[in-house]
């Protein structure tokens, strides 16, 4: 076999192995786990679960909480499908300390107080099941909103800061929330 015949035999070989070191840096970047460890990965996640696109994708408010002995990130975002109002998603931290998509189930939102006029308060509420125990997530934004109450008489403080995020509430199948200004007052 001359020189000249060996050198379609030899480029056969070499795309051959490009092919199989490709098709398996492929397959190993198709099956990462979908980490939620920082912004650019809870980005990515997002957009590999088909819940956003990654680059148009803002967060507006990650924060970790404790259930059950389980360390969960929350995660408030928004992008051009739903840039009216936030998305939520969960991430559980392992046993190495990583985030990993927690597919929990979203099973309400609504917004529940809305005064578009200044100082444009909004409260969105979400009820998310994890491991079949419903909590409920409350995203308020504006000033107005100093308080939640329940009807069993807890009282939850919204804060100072605002955009405030109040996670992992007890949920009662007839919640009565109420609404208060700093002074107690109800806002409606």
């Amino acid at each position: 076999m001359g020189s000249r015949e060996r050198i379609p035999l030899v480029l056969c070989v070499v795309f051959l192995v490009i092919a199989v070191i490709g098709c398996t840096l492929w397959t190993k970047w198709q099956n990462r786990p979908l980490l939620g460890n920082t912004d650019e990965e809870i980005c990515e996640t997002i957009d590999r679960m088909g819940r956003g696109r990654k680059e148009e994708i803002h967060l507006k408010h990650v924060e970790d909480g404790e259930v059950d002995g389980y360390t969960y990130r929350c995660v408030f975002y928004e992008s051009r499908e739903n840039e009216d109002y936030p998305q939520l998603v969960m991430f559980r931290q392992d046993e190495d300390g990583n985030f990993l998509w927690y597919e929990g189930k979203l099973s309400r939102f609504s917004h529940v107080y809305a005064m578009p006029d200044p100082p444009d308060t909004q409260v969105d509420e979400y009820l998310f099941s994890l491991e079949e125990v419903r909590y409920h997530f409350f995203y308020v934004t504006g000033e107005d909103v100093a308080y939640l109450t329940d009807g069993a008489g807890n009282v939850y403080s919204v804060g100072e800061e605002r955009p405030a995020f109040l996670t992992f509430l007890p949920y009662w199948d007839n919640m009565d929330m109420q609404y208060l200004d700093a002074e107690g007052n109800p806002l409606w």
